[in-house]
């Protein structure tokens, strides 16, 4: 496990104006993180889109795996907008502060994960070779999977930090 204090440094170096999940400013980081990887999938997604086109002139089969990446893009960005776990954000969340760095750890790796994934999809090209494009193309769908599933786990952690409080 990092330190709490070097994860809120590399998120903050990503996240501009993150602060580390304090009580008064949780959701506030929250939305700030979901709002950055948000910000990355979707110029990911858009340049899908753009190159999507011309690769269908080339490669049929190519075209219709980046039509896949397209959608699994979508996915994600769903997951980034809807969260179950706030109703009023104007309420001050009671947060186990133990579940804190975990928290930190995953958004740490959703950050690593998504800039990877946006790089993966930067490269890809229709004047690549179709055999070498729909295996960048198979690269960055597994990284958007690995990316769903983090923030799965990060939804269910932010749940249990809230929720835990709330019991006692």
């Amino acid at each position: 496990m990092s330190n709490v204090s070097e994860l809120v440094e590399k998120i903050s170096g990503a996240v501009p104006g993150f602060t580390g999940y304090k009580a008064n400013t949780f959701f506030q980081d929250d939305k700030l993180v979901r709002k950055r990887l948000l910000s990355l999938v979707d110029e990911a997604r858009i340049r899908v889109e753009r190159i999507s086109a011309f690769v269908k002139q080339k490669n049929v089969s190519v075209g219709l795996r980046l039509d896949d990446l397209r959608i699994e893009l979508l996915k994600v960005a769903q997951l980034l907008k809807r969260y179950s776990y706030t109703s009023d954000t104007n309420k001050l969340p009671n947060v186990n502060e133990e579940l804190v760095p975990k928290i930190l750890e995953e958004d740490a790796q959703l950050l690593t994960y998504t800039s990877r994934m946006f790089e993966k999809v930067i490269i890809l090209s229709p004047t690549l070779e179709p055999k070498e494009l729909l295996e960048k193309v198979n690269e960055a769908i597994t990284l958007v999977n690995d990316i769903e599933s983090l923030l799965r786990e990060r939804e269910n952690l932010i749940l249990k930090a809230l929720t835990a409080t709330q019991k006692q």
